[in-house]
């Protein structure tokens, strides 16, 4: 299998990132002429992403400041679950210490439970 087509494969829960940015414009109820004109761009150039499956960088990171939308972070909900997320980033080391904390949380909670003799 050639590498494009293994690669297409592979892309198939991609999601189609001009449509996405599509309807969260819906979402937020917004005009395309007011995206535009807060990206400085014209509602034609705007209304060409919408077509496209993939954008570049600078123009989601674009849209996400224009829209007040984190694409990025949720991007991650198309890996695949066992995808390994980068442990350097700060969302990463916040979240395990976050579940961490709460583990923490629920055995102190289980030990006032017996020592008060509180049945689960």
């Amino acid at each position: 299998m050639s590498i494009k087509k293994k690669q297409k494969k592979n892309m198939s829960s991609f999601p189609h990132i001009g449509e996405w940015v599509k309807k969260i414009i819906a979402d937020k109820k917004l005009t395309q002429a007011e995206v535009a004109r807060k990206m400085q761009i014209t509602p034609t150039s705007l209304a060409n992403y919408f077509k496209q499956p993939s954008l570049q960088f600078r123009i989601l990171w674009d849209l996400g400041l224009a829209l007040e939308y984190d694409f990025l972070t949720e991007l991650i909900n198309y890996y695949p679950p066992s995808f390994a997320l980068n442990e350097n980033s700060e969302i990463v080391r916040e979240l395990k210490e976050k579940t961490q904390l709460l583990l923490d949380l629920q055995k102190e909670m289980e030990i006032y439970k017996a020592a008060l003799g509180v049945k689960k």
